[in-house]
């Protein structure tokens, strides 16, 4: 059985960076399997560690990506482009392009589709660590025209063609950055192994906030044209990872994270809920009945209409938000039952001033047990995935009230084995020690 590794790295709204690892051997039923190593973006492996903050200021930064990043889930435009704000990217990536090969540093991002990197010549581009990469100098280069049918796929109902007859993608993000230029096809290469004609953006203009270490974006949502689609003729349309716990000691810092392509069995202990088709296509959607805390379950509710029935794909599920974002009546439901299971236990303020529940941890003996029910799928959640140690000796809950979207964030789905079925358009979850995972 072909056994494809490759190095990538996760930034899971706390930012992974690039990892690399060696190569890892599964035996699968169906084909292929790419198998990936995931770092902390504030673990100290990461070349984005910075040595001169303290863990509570990497940690108020890590949250504030959180509160931003539920913006990003807007979906009121009828493109095929999603919109997302690049500063709250989900992963990091090597991946090459061409032949020659011509290594990438890129954003892996489950919010977005298509996949797309900065190209000479580079009109207008935002100032980049690494090269760029230049098509003319790839023999597997080839730019699509207009009137094909990918072409015709991907612009939708807009007709874009250059001066030169070749399509041309144009994608709008939140916060108002941008990405133009051609869309073709190449050979890219993961972990070396070579993968042809993939669809992607080279990208000839951009503008907005990307960072110099991004070189692109590579898109893993659901939609024709990410990569997890484009390569589900190697391997079967699933993937899964799973995230160790928020790095709060050495041991931790040195431990990798593992996101898994192809077909993987969660096992007989996991649970699973229905992947709810809605547009964007690109994002993964499920529907949240309701939460468990201590005995006393509260029911998903409208934040603006407590008595409107509860809608299915309710939540989004995101590798690339660190907190639990809920409808405000909900949270504050959630908030007042953990209250009403501590009432020996005296609240104090976040230091960072940026979460609203916080005890000191060594005084919370019994935190309250919660579950997530999601529909099919009653998810247990242990103290780490419900609180965050915001310094020391102080927790918070890790939820958030949102007037946007409902996320289930990453921090809740820590040492779960995560899985996503494309194919059944399901979705997975089973208890996992991801500090020992072997793969």
């Amino acid at each position: 059985m072909e056994v494809f590794s490759l190095a990538l790295g996760i930034t899971l709204a706390i930012l992974y960076t690039v990892g690399c690892s060696p190569v890892t051997t599964i035996g699968t039923a169906s084909g292929a399997t790419f198998v990936v190593d995931l770092i902390h973006h504030d673990s100290i492996q990461s070349p984005f560690y910075d040595y001169g903050m303290t863990f509570s200021q990497r940690l108020s930064r890590a949250l504030q990506r959180s509160f931003n990043n539920a913006k990003r889930f807007e979906s009121n435009s009828l493109t095929y482009q999603t919109q997302i704000i690049p500063d709250q990217a989900e992963f990091l990536m090597n991946i090459s392009f061409g032949n020659p090969s011509h290594q990438v540093l890129a954003i892996a991002d489950t919010g977005s589709d298509l996949p797309w990197i900065q190209c000479k010549p580079c009109i207008q581009c935002y100032k980049h660590t690494g090269s760029i990469f230049n098509p003319k100098l790839s023999s597997t280069y080839k730019a699509l025209g207009c009137k094909s049918e990918t072409c015709k796929t991907i612009s939708l109902f807009d007709n874009n063609c250059s001066s030169t007859k070749n399509c041309q993608f144009t994608l709008s993000y939140g916060d108002g950055s941008y990405s133009v230029g051609d869309v073709a096809t190449e050979t890219i290469k993961l972990g070396g192994q070579p993968l042809q004609d993939i669809v992607f953006g080279c990208s000839f203009r951009n503008g907005g906030v990307f960072r110099e270490t991004w070189g692109g974006i590579i898109g893993l949502g659901g939609g024709d044209f990410s990569l997890v689609s484009q390569i589900s003729t190697l391997v079967t349309p699933e993937f899964s990872y799973c995230l160790i716990p928020f790095p709060t000691d050495d041991h931790l810092s040195k431990l990798s994270s593992k996101l898994i392509f192809g077909d993987i069995s969660s096992g007989s202990q996991a649970v699973s809920t229905p992947l709810v088709p809605k547009w964007p296509r690109t994002f993964y959607y499920v529907t949240l009945e309701g939460i468990t805390v201590g005995d006393r379950r509260l029911k998903y509710s409208d934040s603006t209409n407590p008595l409107k029935r509860m809608h299915k794909g309710n939540m989004i599920v995101d590798s690339g938000t660190m907190l639990t974002m809920l409808p405000t009546k909900l949270y504050e439901k959630v908030e007042t039952a953990i209250k009403e299971n501590l009432t020996d236990v005296r609240t104090v303020k976040d230091p960072q001033k940026q979460l609203s529940l916080c005890y000191r941890a060594k005084r919370v003996k019994h935190a309250p047990e919660i579950t997530m029910h999601f529909e099919g799928a009653d998810v247990p959640l242990l103290r780490y995935n419900v609180f965050v140690m915001v310094s020391k000796r102080i927790m918070c809950l890790a939820m958030a009230p949102s007037s946007d979207n409902a996320i289930f964030g990453n921090l809740a789905q820590s040492n779960f084995l995560v899985g996503y079925d494309l194919g059944k358009r399901s979705l997975s979850f089973r208890r996992t020690d991801c500090t020992g995972l072997k793969v």
